[in-house]
């Protein structure tokens, strides 16, 4: 009987110790994303017109449990499609695209989703339905 316990008990902790856990499990999915500009952007003429390009395309990201993501942008009928790595470290998300590209975003969980602010520009993830 001891032997039973003990065995539950090493199952039990690896299902703990594997997989996402917190806000990484609740961050994997497939999302939706739109960028959101700070006021002072807007009145830079030059900042704005390569702004109202990018807000033209389609960007949907999806997050997977074994750590991977992959981006699609989709302007018209062109689309690109990246895939990394991910990971959360504090409330910092931290994407390895190649092994000299890594990019970092503060993490803020929503009502609705999350929101990604780096250079005081944000994403804004929701999830696709």
């Amino acid at each position: 009987m001891k032997r039973f316990f003990l065995a539950i008990a090493a199952v039990v902790a690896l299902v703990a110790c594997s997989g996402k856990t917190g806000i990484e499990k609740e961050l994997v999915g497939a999302y939706n994303a739109e960028l959101v500009l700070p006021d002072s952007l807007l009145d830079d003429t030059t900042a704005r017109k390569a702004v109202e390009i990018f807000l033209q395309s389609k960007i949907e990201m999806d997050f997977h449990s074994d750590g991977t993501i992959q981006t699609t942008k989709s302007l018209g009928e062109n689309s690109d499609t990246a895939t990394g790595k991910w990971e959360i470290r504090n409330d910092s998300l931290f994407i390895r695209w190649s092994e000299t590209k890594i990019q970092n975003c503060q993490l803020t969980k929503t009502d609705d989703g999350f929101i990604l602010s780096n250079d005081g520009l944000d994403l804004v993830l929701t999830p696709k339905k």
